[in-house]
């Protein structure tokens, strides 16, 4: 609700059944579908047969009183079949209000009901077991109380898009989702994709049954593709229930089997980039030979990963040498497969593929949502000022309608982006999971190596964080070479150019250099009277137009060192709850509190270990007898060294 500024566009029923829903099979007349269920008494009396006229009068529970519509489903999908024999149902509808949805999380989400498989149907009518959130096509939610009641569209709305968000977050092969929800007689359609969020304008079921029926039909007879998922990844079945779930996922012309995930909380944000990372093994080669593929949804008119990494090369070379180039080259990971995703013929794209070209009409009435809780800060890479959502409490949001014309409804639009992925060579560790200090500072310190050569270049990288930083351990992954500091995430690197107005803000906010976060010059020098330099109030200065520089990037280097110490403990010299709890407070002044970041840099004065609440690791008599155990070690002819 935080990345959507809190407010949901309502766009009109007819858009949305133009750019949105699935389109209808070639010759479904809806009207005469109406006309025939009203003749077999499906429609009785101005109302569906099963479904009383008015829910919210019906003394029965939400469940019972709309049960019928897996009936009223039915009639609709057979009426449509008499009219075009040869039809292929793709879809069901099932009601399944005391289920919770499993998934490999533990993840809580109840639909009351939703569209599925034909085959998963089966299943579920069969066996009676719970339905799996992998197999859920759009999310229902139902309410008897009217929608204008404040306290029935806040709960109907939380759960509705809390099914969506889970959907979009736990499986990799969703493109975008749909959500349905029902108060009493009002009908709302929802849709999610990596570029939009927003409601179409409810109808009345009960009085205008040639819109459910059109409704119905779109997903009864909706290719997967057509209902979100994406037809260049496949699911494997595993051997046992208690395996996790693997991948079979296309990259140009090779294919890749997942091995494990090692990066998805990106994905947990409906609206954005959308990244996953996995350890991958190529289908036709040898099963012991890792890889990394990345997937993620990137900007419109932003170049691809493997596009940027190419042009940084050429100017480094050009600018800076060969030799320079090979430095920068022996850093970087390195591409052996990318592709943009294609459906057809088309990329796969937010607006032009999943929207079918559509844009949203230009004024819109918007469903204003309240998030009384705000979210911790994240560790995410984003492109904006924005609290991520993914830590966001969705329970709890309340709902408001504001008026067209309304304002502060100036609220999300769409984003376009393309769908991408790339495989890269090397599988190594993260400053987030590297424990060894000796490696850790070497990783840094190749990789400020390298930083050296793209700055000379006039590139700066915007996004340097323990998440991108990695040390490559060639012995571990049985290849031969170097172990070296490798630097990823090319993807908010530029070239500099001089700053006409202020460059939208990108990083990871752990590790965000402090005018970055606050988005000015801090530490601008001026002349004392004696011809000295001098720190002065910057807001006495005029500021120019605000951009990443160098400096900006070697800062993040800083902030990482600052992390591996508050956070990547001695295994043998664990601290206790006092000194956890102090320390956890300390580093949250730095994490977590911008002002505070700024002042600490601005700030002259000595760092102890018990000042800042740090791991007994750092007491004198500890490093100590690390350094004589680090030289007993050496003189004894072993590499290793203790961890941190």
């Amino acid at each position: 609700m935080l990345e959507l500024k809190e407010q949901v566009p309502e766009v009109p029923l007819s858009w949305y059944f133009k750019y949105i829903l699935p389109p209808l099979p070639d010759g479904i007349d809806t009207k005469k579908i109406v006309a025939s269920l009203k003749k077999s008494k499906a429609i009785k009396n101005n109302s569906w047969a099963g479904i009383p006229e008015h829910p919210r009068d019906d003394s029965r529970h939400e469940d019972d009183v709309y049960a019928g519509l897996e009936n009223v489903f039915e009639r609709i999908v057979d009426a449509a079949k008499t009219q075009i024999p040869g039809l292929e149902q793709k879809s069901a509808l099932k009601l399944t209000p005391h289920a919770k949805a499993t998934s490999e999380r533990d993840s809580t989400t109840m639909p009351d009901g939703h569209f599925t498989s034909i085959d998963e149907a089966v299943r579920l009518s069969r066996s009676g077991e719970e339905p799996s959130l992998y197999q859920v096509w759009n999310s229902h939610e139902f309410k008897k109380g009217n929608e204008r009641v404040r306290d029935i569209m806040n709960q109907c709305v939380s759960q509705v898009v809390y099914d969506m968000q889970q959907i979009m977050a736990l499986d990799p092969c969703r493109r975008f989702t749909f959500g349905t929800s029902i108060m009493n007689r009002s009908f709302r359609l929802w849709f999610c994709s990596r570029g939009a969020f927003f409601t179409a304008e409810p109808f009345d079921f009960i009085s205008e049954p040639e819109k459910l029926v059109h409704v119905f039909l779109a997903f009864a007879f909706a290719s997967r593709t057509d209902a979100g998922w994406d037809p260049s990844m496949s699911f494997i079945l595993p051997a046992s229930p208690t395996e996790k779930r693997q991948y079979r996922i296309r990259v140009g012309d090779k294919t890749y089997i997942t091995v494990k995930m090692l990066s998805d909380h990106a994905a947990d944000s409906p609206i954005g980039r959308g990244t996953r990372v996995w350890l991958v093994i190529d289908e036709a080669g040898p099963p012991d030979c890792y890889y990394v593929l990345k997937d993620v949804w990137v900007d419109n008119g932003r170049e691809t990963e493997d596009e940027i990494r190419s042009n940084l090369l050429k100017d480094v070379e050009l600018k800076c040498g060969s030799d320079a180039c090979a430095t920068v080259k022996k850093h970087l990971l390195t591409p052996i497969a990318f592709e943009k995703l294609l459906i057809g013929t088309n990329v796969d794209d937010t607006s032009q593929v999943i929207m079918r070209g559509g844009s949203l009409p230009k004024t819109l009435r918007h469903l204003k949502l309240f998030v009384p809780q705000q979210s911790r800060s994240t560790t995410r890479s984003q492109v904006s000022t924005r609290q991520n959502p993914v830590d966001a409490v969705f329970s709890g949001t309340s709902a408001r309608y504001l008026p067209v014309g309304d304002p502060v409804q100036n609220g999300p639009q769409v984003t376009s982006r393309y769908h991408y992925r790339i495989v890269f060579q090397e599988y190594a560790t993260t400053m987030y999971d590297e424990k060894n200090l000796g490696n850790a500072l070497r990783a840094l310190a190749d990789v400020t190596d390298a930083l050296r050569w793209i700055h000379k270049s006039q590139w700066v990288h915007r996004d340097i964080s323990s998440g991108n930083v990695y040390w490559y351990d060639c012995g571990a992954v049985g290849l031969q070479g170097s172990n070296r500091g490798l630097l990823g995430d090319l993807e908010f690197a530029k070239v500099r150019k001089p700053a006409s107005t202020h460059e939208v803000r990108t990083g990871t906010f752990n590790f965000m250099a402090s005018e970055v976060i606050t988005g000015r010059y801090l530490f601008l020098p001026a002349e004392d009277s004696y011809g000295g330099p001098e720190q002065i109030p910057t807001s006495s200065i005029d500021q120019p137009p605000f951009a990443f520089n160098p400096l900006h990037d070697i800062e993040s280097i800083w902030w990482i060192l600052v992390y591996l110490l508050y956070f990547n403990d001695d295994k043998e010299h664990i601290a206790d709850l006092e000194l956890t709890t102090a320390r956890a407070q300390k580093a949250s002044v730095l994490f977590t509190q911008i002002l505070d970041r700024a002042m600490f840099l601005q700030t002259s004065r000595q760092l102890t270990v018990e000042g800042t609440s740090l791991s007994p690791s750092f007491r004198g008599e500890n490093i100590r007898h690390r350094r004589n155990s680090f030289r007993y070690s050496r003189i004894c002819g072993s590499s290793s060294e203790t961890a941190l």
